[in-house]
């Protein structure tokens, strides 16, 4: 290592200890997240002693299948459950559910680009949607932001709540912010029937400069419910909140990106740590880019292969300047076959490295984020370290059925059927070697975000996730099937002594640690504001290559 690059970690290692405080307790502890892990084959490969990381690990501490999260995707125009990555990684990372983290879907609108047209077959015309129950103080007041189709000209709409008349106003066709009490009475619990009903309405296509045949009323971008002290007990985006729209609405539009720092509304463990005093160290984890502030260092979701091949320049570390320290690092085209030999990608002509770009991107994506690891988690003596790899997950989308006895691809040698295989072994082997250079009284947990099973020519994402925990306190070669992604986070910050958050979802893991150990450190619990924006508004730089690498694996249409 340079002489450079000793003064920059050293320095990054004292910004972390002393910014914010000193922490309560020195430990360190590491999250391991492993894209997509499922222990169908980690313990057949343990079985023949291929995962030696995974087996020490295991046999030292507690480990189970952990539950995952079904999950309807937001932006998906034919809504299915199932276990999505980003909005899983932010559970995790949070401890709260989707609807609080915000984490909805691939891709989310771009903030205060949101908007819906009503109009309806019915006479008079008319919309409807379900608000949530009003958790404030009456009275109550309704915001919303309105305008009329531009061919209709201002026009009268009536809001109804609960069958009872809020308010008639007048709409024009420019924007406009509009205000409504909001009768105590008409307010009822669980749930509350917002009706509008419009007076006019036309087809773009009756003046014959567009196609567009659907009746349109009136345009609405945003709504929200205000209590007696101006807090917004109800914030309604008609994205977000798309399947709470009823009959009369059309889908709602709006300008996207992939899902951002910027749209989690809940405060990751990192930040919380970091902010408790604790040094934080972050590589690679889902929904980090653009970068923002911690009490650590910082290496967002963009920058590994695909951050590069996307141009991404602005905001991929925090500090910022860690980012051309880091450059040296990435992998290069012609060490590939050299780094990622024994992994049979290459027993194929062409290699399978050039036919699916995702696997070659991936590869590199996760050396660089091991050796950024390596590099950085030196300056970690105490407090979180956190690395996620992505590998297992794609190579099993795109070969667990060979694994499990497909034919091979025309032009590939059997010894393909091993890429999962070499996958999951070379994972074991980088996460072998970073926990090596943790202190000795570490604490070390390995997650998966779901499982994978193979399904036809494909592997997809299954409902059973990893959970191992090893370290001080914790039960030695236990089995525990309690855990779900929701308890992660608060599991991390109790093991650090930090009380845990009443706002959060999820609870602390206590049937893994000892008796004696509970009996000793129990769980301290607090009121805690866990809101915020860590990041410092989207951006669109490199949005359309992310969007091909997500229709390259499936994930959109």
């Amino acid at each position: 290592m340079s002489s450079a690059a000793k003064v920059s970690i050293v320095s990054l290692a004292a910004a972390a200890t002393f910014s914010c405080g000193a922490p309560r307790e020195k430990t360190l502890v590491a999250l391991f997240a492993l894209d997509g892990a499922t222990f169908d084959v980690i313990d057949e490969l343990r079985s023949e002693g291929k995962l030696p990381a995974f087996d020490r690990l295991i046999r030292s501490g507690t480990s189970g299948t952990m539950v995952s999260m079904p999950e309807r995707r937001l932006m998906n125009a034919n809504p299915r459950r199932g276990h999505w990555s980003p909005i899983l990684w932010a559970t995790v990372a949070t401890g709260v559910v989707p609807q609080k983290h915000g984490i909805l879907d691939f891709l989310l609108p771009v903030p205060g680009t949101s908007q819906v047209w009503m109009g309806s077959e019915d006479e008079p015309p008319r919309a409807e949607l379900s608000l949530p129950e009003l958790r404030g103080e009456a009275p109550f007041r309704l915001r919303l932001r309105l305008r009329s189709h531009t061919p209709n000209g201002m026009q009268a709409i009536s809001l109804s709540l609960n069958g009872a008349l809020l308010e008639s106003v007048d709409v024009p066709v420019e924007w406009a912010e509009l205000t409504i009490p909001i009768p105590p009475e008409s307010v009822r619990p669980a749930t509350n029937r917002l009706i509008f009903e419009l007076s006019k309405q036309s087809r773009p296509s009756d003046g014959g400069v567009s196609k567009d045949d659907r009746l349109l009323a009136a345009e609405m971008s945003w709504l929200e419910v205000l209590d007696r002290e101006d807090r917004a007990v109800v914030s309604f985006d008609p994205v977000y909140r798309r399947f709470d729209l009823g009959r009369g609405f059309y889908q709602p539009e709006a300008d996207v990106v992939e899902a951002q720092s910027s749209h989690m509304r809940t405060l990751p463990v990192w930040k919380l740590l970091g902010d408790a005093g604790h040094p934080v160290g972050v590589v690679g984890f889902w929904n980090t880019w653009p970068a923002y502030p911690v009490n650590g260092f910082l290496v967002t979701s963009r920058m590994g292969l695909r951050g590069r091949r996307q141009g991404t320049k602005s905001a991929l570390t925090w500090p910022l300047e860690l980012a051309s320290e880091l450059e040296p690092l990435y992998p290069s085209v012609s060490d590939m076959k050299e780094t990622f030999g024994d992994i049979h990608a290459f027993d194929c002509v062409p290699p399978l490295t050039e036919r699916e770009s995702a696997l070659a991107d991936v590869l590199r994506q996760d050396e660089l984020y091991f050796r950024a690891s390596k590099k950085l988690l030196p300056a970690l003596e105490s407090g979180l370290f956190t690395v996620y790899f992505e590998s297992i997950d794609v190579a099993s989308h795109l070969y667990l059925h060979w694994r499990e006895g497909s034919p091979v691809a025309e032009g590939c040698r059997e010894t393909v059927r091993d890429l999962v295989d070499q996958i999951y072994v070379r994972v074991d082997r980088w996460m072998g070697e970073l926990i090596d250079m943790l202190p000795a009284d570490s604490t070390v947990f390995v997650v998966s975000d779901h499982g994978m099973s193979p399904a036809g020519s494909q592997g997809l994402h299954s409902p059973h996730g990893i959970f191992i925990g090893a370290g001080e306190g914790i039960r030695k070669e236990a089995e525990y099937r309690g855990a779900s992604l929701l308890d992660i986070a608060p599991t991390i910050l109790d093991r650090l002594s930090e009380p845990v958050p009443l706002a959060l979802d999820g609870k602390v893991l206590a049937p893994i640690f000892e008796p004696e150990w509970l009996r000793d450190n129990p769980p301290r619990y607090a009121e805690k504001n866990i809101e915020g924006d860590v990041g410092g508004g989207v951006s669109r730089e490199g949005a359309d290559d992310v969007l091909e690498r997500l229709r390259a694996l499936g994930y959109i249409q």
